[in-house]
């Protein structure tokens, strides 16, 4: 793990020329939707979004993710070595990248909405009516969610160099290794946001917001960095049990 975090920092000239760009896009696209809603947020307060928009975001913010990504794992796994700052492109590889990230947020709220489903008729039985309960069990409906996409997630680094990949794949890949996965592509993920999130403060300035959405957004670096190496292991594993 230490191993996979300290990859963007000793490379951290390559990481930069490549990921420029996406970056740019990527946290660009975040404040600029920060400074869209900002008037509802004033408005009423709410954080939520009328469904319609809710999809514009997440797609728009899934293909320059796509692009980011994808970028990432390659200077991992192929150890790519820019010469300079060039615009990503996109290619069927990004496509069936993006096409994998529909799906397995698919699953993970297929999953996450039957569990809880399941739970919410089960526990009037045994404990009664859910009241204050409900947002425990709400959040503990998610974990097998997360360690089936944990588990999927190894699909994400093989698209990314053109190897051949699917979730059924990964699924083998990943046997015996799910909960280390899930501590690669969902607890570190959380634990660096919340302590990222203790930095901002109530009516920050513009170029506080500015400041700290890039340098929230470069964080994925280290976070693709850390699947990409736990993929290298884990298929290296298998070719040489």
């Amino acid at each position: 793990m230490v191993e996979a975090l300290a990859i963007p920092w000793r490379r951290r000239k390559d990481f930069a020329l490549a990921l420029a760009v996406p970056l740019a896009l990527l946290a660009g696209f975040q404040l600029a939707w920060y400074w869209v809603t900002a008037d509802a947020r004033e408005a009423d307060g709410s954080t939520s979004l009328h469904w319609t928009m809710a999809i514009l975001y997440w797609a728009g913010f899934g293909a320059l993710f796509t692009l980011f990504a994808v970028t990432c794992h390659r200077l991992v796994l192929l150890d790519l070595r820019p010469r300079g700052v060039a615009p990503p492109g996109w290619s069927a590889r990004e496509g069936r990248f993006f096409l994998l990230v529909i799906s397995v947020w698919i699953v993970y709220l297929a999953l996450w909405w039957l569990t809880l489903l399941v739970v919410a008729n089960v526990w009037p039985r045994f404990a009664g009516d859910l009241g204050e309960s409900f947002q425990l069990v709400e959040a503990a409906a998610k974990v097998p969610s997360l360690y089936v996409i944990a588990r999927l997630s190894l699909a994400f680094p093989a698209t990314a160099i053109d190897r051949g990949a699917s979730m059924r794949g990964a699924w083998r890949a990943s046997r015996g290794n799910g909960w280390r996965l899930v501590v690669v592509v969902t607890v570190l993920p959380w634990i660096v946001s919340h302590v990222f999130g203790l930095l901002y403060r109530d009516q920050p300035t513009p170029a506080e917001i500015g400041v700290l959405t890039l340098a929230g957004t470069a964080l994925f670096a280290f976070e693709i960095a850390a699947l990409s190496v736990a993929y290298r292991e884990l298929t290296r594993e298998g070719e040489n049990p």
